[in-house]
Formats: structure tokens, C-alpha cells, sequence
């Protein structure tokens, strides 16, 4: 991606992998993604719901990310289910649809992780092959990587340094 996904894609994206899935209830009436899409930078947040009766018919299940932006927990909408009909068997189906959409959800972001980090600068230690292992560091400015950089230098022949808002990498080595 060479942008980061909105919310209204996630849920669009999910919705899609449910319905090809065979997994929304045959009682739904509608999903229905934000009309207010806002980019998700990070991977790390928690989707959240609120699975509840409406106010004059039926039951909704609205959807949102959370996650933490400078110590405050910030919230995005993705969409809504709803459904009219308002007996057990109808929550008990709303229910599942929420477990399958958090289920699906978390499974479609681990693999496209990378499609969900658009924040801070990576550091990645490169192996004697130039491949870089399986760890690495996410600093909050590019001034903190370099000094990680620097520091990794010390050990390892190659790192390499990106920077998760523009996708721009530069390869540092020992030898300079």
C-alpha cells in the first residue's frame, strides 16, 4: 500500500471476507461502513464494539478501533450490522457475527502487517546474508533510530533504518 488503509476500507475489507466466508447471518439487513473514514497508522488497537437493541427496532452491532495516541485513547468508527429482528436467537446471531468479525479481523491484520504501520522510524539488524532478522526496534523519531542504528553498528556489519511514513529505507554498514 503506498497509503495507509481508513477505516472505511477495514470494514469494507471484512465485510467482504465474511460474506465470501459464508458467515453473515441471513437475518442481516445491512453493514454498513463509517462515512467518516479516518487512516489507521498503527496496528496496534483493539477493536471494540457495542452489540446492543436500537432504540426502536432491531439489534446493531457497531464496530471501532481503539488505541493510544500521545498517552490518549483514541477511538475510529468502521461500521455498523443491523438487523430487525429483535427475539435470542437474533443476538445470539449478532454475537457470532461479532466473533467472526473480530476473528477475521485480527487474522487480516497480522498478515498485512505492514499495511498498518505508518508511524515512527524501523531499525532491522541485517544478518551476515543481508537478511534481516526476525526482531527489531520502532523509534518515535528518526534522531532516536540513528542512535539505535549506531548502537546495533557496534555487533552487526548492516542495518537498516525505514522510515514508516514515507517508506524510505537507507542501509547503514560497518564499514561506512
Amino acid at each position: 500500500m503506498n497509503k495507509p488503509m481508513t477505516t472505511e476500507e477495514l470494514f469494507n475489507e471484512i465485510h467482504g471476507i465474511l460474506k465470501e466466508n459464508g458467515k453473515l447471518p441471513s437475518i442481516l439487513d445491512y453493514g454498513l461502513a463509517t462515512r467518516s473514514p479516518v487512516p489507521i497508522k498503527t496496528y496496534e488497537f483493539d477493536l471494540v464494539n457495542k452489540l446492543a437493541l436500537g432504540g426502536s427496532e432491531g439489534i446493531y452491532l457497531d464496530l471501532w478501533i481503539e488505541h493510544y495516541v500521545n498517552d490518549e485513547k483514541e477511538r475510529k468508527r468502521l461500521g455498523t450490522f443491523k438487523t430487525l429482528y429483535e427475539d435470542d436467537e437474533a443476538m445470539h446471531a449478532m454475537a457470532g457475527l461479532l466473533a467472526d468479525f473480530i476473528i477475521e479481523g485480527r487474522t487480516y491484520v497480522n498478515a498485512h502487517l505492514d499495511d498498518f504501520i505508518w508511524e515512527g522510524v524501523d531499525v532491522h539488524a541485517l544478518d551476515q546474508n543481508g537478511k534481516r532478522y526476525s526482531w527489531g526496534y520502532t523509534c518515535c523519531d528518526m534522531e532516536a533510530a540513528l542512535q539505535k542504528k549506531d548502537e546495533l553498528l557496534k555487533k552487526y556489519l548492516q542495518v537498516v533504518v525505514r522510515d514508516n511514513a514515507t517508506r524510505k529505507e537507507e542501509m547503514f554498514s560497518q564499514d561506512g
